[in-house]
């Protein structure tokens, strides 16, 4: 039972770029921008802002510590869009399957928008839904907006 979570966020900086480069090949500063929910990030192969580079995550949900490890299963300049894949951790322990869709789309005149989309695979239809992760995710991104606005 595929199933999809989306949540869109206002972002003030127009630099979308500058963004995106931090999910892509500045993950490891999340930790620093959003510390109350992201604690650390490592790799475990690969390199940052290469397809294929796996890394292992230590996060906070709800006031409970979890771990994820992640796959960067691509990367599209053209569209602003950056695709993760779960292959380890926590939440294979509630869901089948878990991919991470971020995508940013710059506004013509000021600031842009952040798309998340969580695609999952439940193991039955009492499995609940990620929202507290997306919470999460749309807590991240605020937090990366102010970071990014601080730099420019």
């Amino acid at each position: 039972m595929v199933s999809t979570l989306e949540a869109s966020v206002e972002l003030s900086t127009s630099a979308a770029l500058k963004f995106l480069e931090i999910f892509s090949t500045k993950l490891f500063e999340l930790a620093t921008v959003s510390p109350d929910i992201i604690q650390s990030l490592e790799i475990v192969s690969g390199e940052w802002g290469f397809i294929g580079l796996t890394f292992l995550t230590h996060y906070t949900i709800d006031g409970t510590a979890q771990v994820v490890k992640m796959e960067l299963a691509s990367i599209n300049l053209l569209d602003l869009s950056l695709t993760f894949k779960v292959i380890e951790g926590d939440l294979l322990k509630v869901y089948n399957s878990f991919d991470v869709i971020l995508k940013v789309t710059p506004h013509v005149l000021s600031g842009s928008v952040v798309n998340w989309t969580f695609e999952y695979e439940k193991p039955s239809s009492d499995t609940p839904d990620p929202n507290s992760l997306m919470e999460a995710a749309i807590q991240v991104s605020k937090d990366v907006d102010a970071y990014v606005s601080n730099l420019i």
